[in-house]
């Protein structure tokens, strides 16, 4: 697997994987995505802070995600449990698998090769935050190692499970 980074011109195609991920997410009763967010003001910020990232397999787009090497202001206070580490961490957030490459371990491969990235930058930890309702994404995270560390809430005051995967 590769990372590209994401520029403006692939708006078309961040969307398509977005939206589809929309879609399947509406399809499966989960209310998650389902009120605009992310859009491509949301997608462009990532791309103008160099966070955004295509997956490719072979040469072929199968993944978007936002890899960013920063702190995350919504993961500074968590609730009902605590996070693992003190690490210093990179976070994966809008990631989303191209509907006709759903199945085929994509997800596993994004969280390795975000965790060989984070390493190379001299950070020693994961976090992600999903879905209470996303359980495909929640068995994943547990498959790939992650560990459920309680709740967060984003800005706009929705509730997330919170995971960690420290990398040392």
């Amino acid at each position: 697997m590769r990372f590209m980074k994401a520029t403006a011109q692939d708006m078309p195609k961040i969307m398509e994987i977005i939206n589809d991920a929309k879609a399947m997410l509406k399809a499966n009763g989960i209310d998650q995505w389902q009120k605009g967010y992310p859009d491509e003001a949301v997608m462009m910020e990532d791309i103008n802070n160099n966070d955004l990232y295509f997956a490719q397999v072979e040469g072929e787009t199968v993944a978007i995600l936002a890899l960013v090497f920063d702190i995350d202001p919504n993961y500074l206070h968590i609730e009902e449990g605590k996070w693992l580490t003190d690490l210093p961490y990179s976070v994966i957030h809008r990631v989303a698998v191209g509907k006709e490459h759903l199945g085929k371990g994509i997800m596993g491969r994004i969280f390795a090769h975000s965790e060989e990235l984070t390493l190379e930058k001299g950070l020693q930890s994961m976090r992600i935050d999903t879905h209470p309702e996303n359980k495909s994404m929640q068995r994943a995270l547990t498959k790939a190692g992650y560990a459920y560390c309680g709740h967060v809430f984003m800005s706009n005051g929705d509730l997330r499970y919170a995971y960690e995967k420290p990398l040392i």
